[in-house]
């Protein structure tokens, strides 16, 4: 089977500059991986929640998916079908936004509380770091 076009429903967009991959997150919860001609993946999240934001560790063959259900993972892409290698679930707070630095192993998650939490990429877990938004601002 072969798929054309534009994933449906696009949610999320993410590129990684130096292996030259876009990967398209979707509203279903499907990713779709495409590089250079013949480099065309296609992999579904176990539940079917919207994508909200895509990051790829540049150069290192992994991505990591923020779901709309508060859930991160880690995706492995260097082998011929991709596979989630690590889960983590936010249970009290909703993640609104994330954001990875360059050749940095910190992943900066934003809450919707205004919380910044901070994951380690390497091992996937939740470092006890937390940047409060009462602590960073006068009240």
């Amino acid at each position: 089977t072969v798929r054309h076009g534009f994933p449906f429903q696009p949610t999320a967009l993410a590129f990684d500059p130096i292996q030259r991959l876009l990967a398209i997150g979707t509203r279903s919860g499907s990713l779709r991986i495409l590089g250079r001609p013949g480099v065309d993946c296609h992999v579904q999240h176990v539940l079917d929640t919207a994508v909200i934001q895509l990051l790829f560790l540049v150069n290192e063959g992994a991505l990591i998916s923020v779901c709309s259900d508060d859930s991160l993972h880690l995706w492995n892409l260097r082998q011929k079908r991709p596979e989630i290698v690590h889960s983590l679930k936010f249970q009290k707070e909703r993640i609104t936004c994330c954001h990875l630095p360059f050749q940095s192993r910190w992943l900066y998650i934003g809450t919707e509380r205004g919380n910044i939490h901070v994951v380690n990429v390497e091992s996937f877990i939740l470092s006890g770091y937390v940047i409060n938004w009462n602590k960073t601002i006068e009240l």
